[in-house]
């Protein structure tokens, strides 16, 4: 909240509170939807994971809309179930597999056109945006440029 922007837990990089969403991280996402959920199904109370598969790096995004293959990520928190909340959160889980590709950029590897291509995989931030660097290919398979710079970016713990 506005009232604890100082604080590491209500770090906002992307103004989300200034759009009246106040679940600007993890952790305040998953009590916002825990919160919707058991107002909205009588007796429900769900239990949270959070994907740390993406998120070892703070902002290295230029907009917080871009999340295509983002260059400079790197692999978040091991799969654990030692959590800072464990009456709301289960574990901490990579549930994007590191190293598939998010999707593909206009041209593949193979050189040919990408069937499914989204103007999000061509952002400013995106693998495969800039001269030099390698071609993604479609979603969901192997990206070994991706995977050793998520590697090489990572925070374990």
């Amino acid at each position: 909240s506005q009232q604890h922007s100082a604080d590491s837990c209500c770090y906002d990089p992307c103004g989300l509170n200034a759009e009246w969403n106040p679940s600007q991280n993890e952790l305040n996402y998953a009590l916002h939807l825990r919160k919707a959920m058991s107002e909205g199904i009588p007796g429900f109370v769900p239990r949270m994971l959070i994907d740390t598969g993406r998120n070892g790096v703070a902002d290295e995004r230029s907009k917080c809309a871009n999340w295509c293959n983002i260059r400079g990520a790197g692999v978040g928190l091991m799969p654990t179930t030692a959590t800072a909340n464990s009456e709301i959160i289960d574990a901490y889980f990579w549930l994007k597999t590191p190293g598939e590709s998010d999707g593909c950029t206009e041209v593949l590897p193979s050189g040919e056109s990408c069937p499914r291509f989204d103007t999000d995989c061509a952002s400013a931030d995106s693998i495969g945006s800039q001269p030099g660097e390698p071609r993604a290919p479609e979603a969901g398979q192997w990206f070994d440029y991706q995977i050793k710079q998520l590697a090489a970016n990572a925070r374990l713990a």
